[in-house]
Parts: structure tokens; sequence; C-alpha cells
């Protein structure tokens, strides 16, 4: 499984795919922090003092840290592209029999693949929020961790990775259940998609449909960079959420692909 991994991540970044979607990470990391730096914290002195009309623009890096995980539903997007460019080369190539040949089994086959992609979002993952906290930090300082903060921000991104887990065995199942790449973009997106757009459209004639927001996945991002706010039956309620996705397409999505006919 490891020569497997190792082989996939040497034509990984032999190729342009990862580079391209690092691109776009450190793009929308540069163009947020400019925003927020220059939008969210601005404010006027009073008229007759003589900086009335300087905007108060401060943002650290403790400041950045907590949009970093504010943003990091975002990451869902970015995420397709690895899922993709890890596991669904051996198809389109038509490739799979011969990797499968060399002794592999199906099982560790499918999870050398997640695991992989899993490791590479999660590593997008540290960098979206390193990225953040660098660049406000060269700019106004590293800021203050204490009273707490630092734990806050450590326990939110552990349950947002383990819901980036959760997508990684979604995205997988749709690989080697369609094994084809329009097929995988489109149910991917429409996972991620659909589920907000009923309910944003139920929520104007039911506002309590915003209940099932807590339900969603991909909403838990967004729930979860505020963890010390949430209580513990919401924490609870938002974790056993991100197993069940985790577990049960990773384990389905094994099991359909180890009886599956490779044509």
């Amino acid at each position: 499984m490891i020569r497997l991994m190792r082989a996939d991540l040497y034509r990984i970044f032999r190729g342009k795919t990862i580079y391209i979607t690092f691109a776009l990470l450190i793009a929308l990391a540069v163009l947020t922090i400019i925003v927020s730096r220059g939008a969210i914290n601005i404010g006027f002195a009073f008229e007759n003092d003589p900086d009335f009309g300087v905007a108060m623009e401060v943002l650290d890096g403790a400041a950045a840290a907590q949009i970093a995980l504010d943003m990091m539903d975002v990451l869902v997007y970015f995420f397709l592209p690895l899922i993709i460019v890890v596991a669904m080369s051996p198809f389109s190539s038509n490739a799979i029999k011969n990797e499968l040949s060399t002794g592999v089994g199906r099982v560790k086959f499918y999870f050398a693949k997640w695991l992989l992609s899993a490791c590479l979002s999660i590593l997008f993952m540290l960098f979206h929020l390193a990225l953040y906290v660098g660049l406000a930090s060269i700019i106004d300082g590293f800021g203050y961790w204490g009273n707490g903060l630092l734990p806050d921000i450590l326990a939110a991104l552990g349950a947002q990775i383990l819901f980036a887990l959760a997508f990684n065995s979604i995205g997988m199942f749709f690989c080697f259940i369609t094994r084809k790449t329009a097929a995988v973009n489109g149910l991917y997106l429409a996972f991620v998609l659909v589920p907000l757009l009923i309910i944003s459209l139920l929520i104007i004639a039911f506002p309590g449909a915003v209940e099932y927001l807590f339900y969603d996945l991909s909403s838990q991002f967004g729930l979860f960079a505020q963890m010390a706010t949430l209580s513990n039956g919401e924490i609870a309620r938002g974790l056993a959420i991100g197993v069940g996705y985790l577990i049960i397409p990773l384990a389905a999505g094994m099991a359909l692909f180890k009886k599956a006919e490779i044509k």
C-alpha cells in the first residue's frame, strides 16, 4: 500500500493539478486577508479629532486564524480535484487491471487511494490556516492567543478535519462506483449544493427548516468554526454526523468495489 501511495504521489507532483489548486488556495487567502483587513474592523474618529477619516485597519494572526476556520467550508470544493487526481487516473487510462494485477487487493487499493486523498486534504487545511495566520502576522503581528484561544482553534480544526475525511469518503465512493470523472464531478457538487439550495428555498416559507442545516455535512464546517459556542449536544450531534458520513461511504465503497466487474 505504501508503494502504491508513493507512486501516486510521484505522479501527482509531476502533474499540474495540485499546483494549480495550491495557487488558487493562495490567491483566495491573499484576497480574503486584503478584503477583511480593509473592511471588518474599519472605524472613524470624531470630527474634531485630527485623525478623523482615517480607517483603523488591524487584522493580526489570532484574528486571521478565526477567519481561516470560518472560510474552511470553501475547501470542500478544493477537495474535489484532489480526490479525482488521486483516484481517477487508473480508470481514465484503463490501467486499473494492471494496477490490481500487481498483487494489491481491492480493499487495500481503495483504502490507499482514500488515505492519500485524505492526507492531501488535511495538508491543504493546515496550509490554509497557516497561510491566513502568516499573512496577517506579517502585516499586523501575531496577536494574542491567550484566554483559551489556541485550544479552541485546535479543537475546531480537529472537528473540521473529521468533516474533511468524511468528504473524502463520499468523493472516493463516487469515484469507485461510477469510475467516470464527469459523474464524480456532478454527484459530488450535487451532494454539496443541492441540500443547501433546498433548505434555502424551504426557509422562505418555513423558517423552521433552518434546523436541517445542523444535519448537512458541509454546514458543519461553519458551525464548528465557532465550536466554543456550541453546546455539548450540538457538538455530539455534529461529530456523529461526521463519523457517519466517514464510515458508511468508506465501508460501502470498499464492499461494492470488491465485487465490481472491472472492464
